[in-house]
């Protein structure tokens, strides 16, 4: 019996495949392309696809990132709000973003046809709404309610991002005045930043974040190492997310990158060690961030010198700019605000300082008018992207609370909110004693 069964098994098999071999149409064309796939005759098309790919490890590194540096009873809750917002994001932007960023054509990519070449564009600029979208995570989180979260994912990907990059980017108004913004400190970074900064306003601080004075109380990161090792990824997804713009110049560029991201965090290690004799790896992985973030707007027009400058300038504003929103009650777990808003916006006013190409120069090399359209872009963004923001959240709070209930921001989001729990072999000994900046989260054993 046993034989019987393997010989009709062996004439199963020779029989699907002769079936598949004689049938026309859609089958057969599908084992066709298997067995012989296409060469790519674009090169421009397969850069895109290499390095948007390292793009999409961005919204991974983010995700680690800000899981790291909140409290362990929020994990599964944050991760997860990186993840399905670039669910949410991609979507969204097939719908209706790419088209709002086209001028109003081509919804459902009904335009492109069949065309796989024409394809290349929506893939690139998907990524990027990804990491637009997964930025305000870090700065909301322990708090965002996931509905609220839903809905504020749409508004990027429809309104908020396509229409900026619309303005910005080649053809727009702005850059018609002679606006740059090479691979995007202002159209991702601080589009995602200013609507992180208008989320926070309107979200509040968490709670026992500022004590009745106005004082900080440090709520402690439950996992530094898991966010550096975020920050690693997002070093190597900035590769791609740089160096994409422009293949013909790929190696000045990563050189560029490379040394904006280690001159960001080696300045932000620097003023810890002289202001508190520790370098506080919190810090300096934000350093490391804001100095590619504003490394992105100009990586194609400066020198690797301007570059260790420029980002060395950025890491110190991270340093400054985390206690000043602190002060001002405005509560960022990670120090999104500061590392894509505040970074974004440098990153702009940096390219009429320090361009020096032949089609961008700055004002150290003759044009201050590059500075002039610069620093109308960050106001245009301050608006738009703060402004607007703000406005669309104060609307949306009428019908869909932005908040969680209090008890379910003390008893942590993960079951409430996700029904699974970050780390299901340990249980919280109370949810009041963990946090960011304070004392470590205490965690026992099950069945102890």
């Amino acid at each position: 019996m046993r034989l019987k069964g393997h010989t009709l098994k062996k004439f199963g098999i020779l029989a699907l495949a002769g079936t598949l071999g004689v049938l026309p149409g859609p089958t057969a064309h599908a084992v066709e392309i298997a067995i012989e796939p296409p060469t790519v005759e674009c090169p421009v098309m397969l850069w895109q696809f290499l390095t948007g790919s390292l793009v999409f490890l961005m919204p991974a590194g983010l995700a680690m990132l800000a899981t790291g540096l909140t409290r362990a009873k929020n994990a599964s809750h944050t991760v997860f709000l990186t993840f399905f917002g670039c669910v949410i994001a991609i979507v969204a932007f097939w719908i209706g973003g790419f088209a709002v960023m086209r001028g109003g054509h081509g919804f459902f990519l009904r335009h492109l046809g069949d065309d796989p070449d024409k394809y290349g564009p929506f893939f690139w600029k998907a990524a990027l709404l990804c990491v637009t979208a997964s930025i305000p995570v870090g700065a909301l989180a322990e708090r965002w309610s996931l509905k609220s979260f839903h809905l504020c994912t749409w508004f990027m990907s429809l309104l908020l991002f396509p229409i900026f990059a619309l303005w910005a980017w080649p053809g727009g108004w702005l850059a018609r005045l002679g606006y740059v913004d090479f691979a995007g400190s202002g159209v991702v970074h601080a589009v995602g930043g200013l609507f992180a900064l208008a989320g926070a306003m309107v979200l509040g601080p968490r709670i026992g974040r500022y004590n009745k004075s106005g004082g900080v109380v440090p709520i402690t990161a439950h996992n530094i190492p898991l966010s550096l090792l975020g920050c690693f990824l997002l070093a190597v997804g900035w590769l791609g997310f740089n160096a994409g713009r422009g293949p013909e110049s790929a190696a000045s560029i990563a050189t560029v990158t490379i040394l904006a991201g280690a001159s960001g965090a080696f300045a932000a290690a620097t003023y810890m060690i002289m202001t508190t004799r520790k370098p506080d790896p919190t810090i300096t992985l934000n350093g490391l961030l804001a100095g590619l973030v504003a490394s992105s707007a100009s990586a194609a027009y400066i020198s690797p010198t301007a570059a260790v400058i420029t980002s060395a300038i950025a890491g110190l504003l991270v340093c400054v700019s985390i206690p000043f929103f602190d002060r001002r009650r405005i509560d960022d777990p990670v120090g999104a605000i500061s590392v894509h808003g505040v970074g974004g916006l440098w990153g702009l006013l940096a390219v009429g300082i320090f361009a020096n190409s032949d089609s961008v120069k700055g004002c150290l090399h003759g044009n201050w008018g590059q500075l002039g359209v610069q620093a109308l872009g960050c106001a245009v963004l301050l608006l738009w992207a703060g402004g607007f923001s703000w406005i669309f959240l104060i609307i949306a709070e009428k019908f869909i609370p932005m908040r969680v209930a209090p008890e379910v921001e003390l008893e942590g989001l993960d079951i409430p909110e996700t029904g699974l729990v970050g780390y299901p072999d340990f249980q919280l000994v109370s949810p009041h004693t963990s946090g960011f900046y304070g004392d470590q989260t205490r965690r026992t054993p099950r069945g102890k």
